[in-house]
């Protein structure tokens, strides 16, 4: 993987170096004929299907000429493909690009029913993204072994040409070129679209520059690769599988994201233990499914502050000078990514009482309350608003703060969860995993240990036991994990941490 914060720098010696010589002037000029050539291609193939047609000559030679036919001779041992097979490969190929020109959000399903039809596995996105890029370059990045090789190495991932993996190509290549927004829309940049721009980059880096690019492990187009890897980030999440990762009912997960959906921003809380962060995971994993959508965490700390979250000034070098240019923060990146998405986006901020929220926050304040609205933000003069398709979910431990000291301005902007120890979910999943270990017992225990607590902010949760070898384990987690916490909470009342220790638990819970 190369170095990320070369990236920028890279993209502004494109700028200076090649992008108004002679030959980057020939590529600016390439960018517009291409797309209206695809596009009158692709009308001319819609009128002619309109006639009721054949669809082999419109689609195979017209619109990919000879190229379809070195599919057949990659490996040169290939027989040409019969008339009939190229006639259902492009009924396959024009339904594939129709659906994806009107629903170019049902991108993901539109590449599965294409990759399972005969014929089709092993066709390259290389022949058809130039054409989706055409009809929607909002939408689509014209993917190339250019793009592909840029994407994969300052990505670090290793996706081939298969038409398969586009999906999440196109969102990773949308995601780089969010990094380089600021720098493609400053003055004096080519007046291109953002995808053009950043295919003419990725042609300068590799062809131009030779810039020394990693040689990721790519499968050959022709092998097998499992999909659900590829695409696990973006595929649905279902309330079953909720149910068998949380120990909680599908009725929940509906109610919380219903809460989410209304608000735009929840907080998760409760005292140590009770699965906060892995349940604000799943619930955004929820949100986001079947869609190309994304999540992020950020966990807040108490030197968090306003530069860090929306924005500041940040040192930097340039050619050997000293600058110091307003350098957008995690909020700010985030949503700049999420507006080239159509799905829903979550930020999860974990332990979000830790940081001093409304120095943190700033005018965000005045944001999450009016979602409608834009705001000029502290240094700059352009106008900010938080996409319509973002969401906020923050966890609170309220050991460490309670809620009732969280500025009222900013609780009346979120909804609050409040998350209690379940001791059926520890229930179940002993069940679920055969454990054999007596769990009845330390529920009894843990219940007694939080009535002696007596402050739901500081009960002791479950997750310090959600493991299959807790018969192992269970005496370091006692002595090692909850006898400090216990010393810390009763360090006025030695005896209550005496009745806790593991000598006296362990008979009770292990007998």
């Amino acid at each position: 993987m190369q170095n990320r914060f070369e990236f920028i720098p890279l993209f502004r010696e494109f700028i200076k170096s090649f992008a108004y010589t002679a030959q980057g002037l020939r590529c600016i000029a390439f960018y517009d004929d291409q797309r209206q050539q695809w596009c009158r291609k692709f009308e001319a193939i819609t009128a002619t299907l309109e006639a009721n047609e054949d669809l082999v000559e419109p689609i195979v030679y017209q619109l990919f000429e000879q190229e379809i036919f070195a599919l057949n001779n990659r490996d040169n041992n290939s027989a040409n493909l019969s008339y009939i097979q190229i006639n259902h490969l492009g009924k396959a190929i024009l339904k594939f690009i129709s659906r994806c020109n009107n629903h170019p959000q049902q991108l993901l399903e539109a590449c599965c029913d294409f990759y399972t039809q005969n014929y089709c596995p092993a066709f390259p996105m290389e022949l058809l993204t130039p054409i989706l890029n055409a009809l929607q370059p909002n939408y689509f990045i014209s993917i190339n072994s250019k793009t592909l090789q840029v994407i994969n190495d300052f990505a670090d991932t290793a996706y081939s040409q298969k038409l398969i993996h586009y999906p999440v190509v196109n969102i990773i290549g949308h995601n780089l070129i969010q990094q380089l927004i600021q720098e493609m829309h400053k003055p004096g940049v080519p007046a291109l679209h953002d995808n053009d721009l950043f295919d003419m980059f990725c042609h300068w880096l590799v062809t131009i520059k030779q810039y020394n690019l990693a040689e990721p492990e790519i499968l050959p187009i022709g092998d097998e690769l499992s999909f659900t890897s590829a695409t696990e980030s973006i595929q649905d999440y279902t309330a079953t599988q909720w149910t068998q990762e949380t120990g909680l009912y599908p009725e929940i997960l509906n109610k919380w994201a219903k809460v989410i959906e209304r608000k735009k921003q929840v907080i998760f809380y409760g005292s140590p233990g009770t699965g906060k962060t892995f349940i604000s995971e799943k619930v955004a994993h929820y949100i986001i499914s079947s869609g190309d959508g994304f999540m992020e965490v950020v966990q807040f700390h108490p030197a968090y502050s306003y530069e860090d979250f929306i924005q500041g000034i940040r040192p930097q070098t340039e050619d050997g000078v000293l600058t110091y240019p307003l350098v957008p923060g995690r909020f700010l990146e985030f949503c700049q990514k999420a507006e080239a998405c159509q799905g829903l986006c979550v930020l999860i901020i974990d332990e979000i009482n830790r940081a001093n929220l409304a120095q943190v926050f700033g005018e965000l304040m005045y944001l999450l309350e009016y979602r409608d609205k834009k705001i000029r933000l502290a240094g700059n003069r352009e106008q900010f608003s938080i996409p319509k398709n973002v969401r906020i979910i923050g966890t609170m431990n309220t050991a460490d703060r309670s809620i009732a000291l969280v500025d009222h301005a900013l609780r009346r902007r979120f909804a609050f969860i409040e998350l209690r120890p379940n001791y059926q979910v520890l229930r179940r999943y002993h069940e679920k995993h055969k454990t054999d270990f007596p769990i009845e017992k330390l529920i009894q225990e843990l219940a007694r240990l939080n009535r002696a607590i007596a402050d739901k902010h500081y009960e002791l949760g479950i997750s310090f036991f959600l493991t299959e070898n807790l018969d192992k384990h269970i005496a370091d987690i006692w002595q090692m994990e909850i006898e400090p916490y216990l010393e810390e909470y009763f360090f006025d009342q030695p005896d209550k941490v005496e009745e806790f220790r593991w000598q006296r638990i362990e008979s009770k819970i292990m007998s």
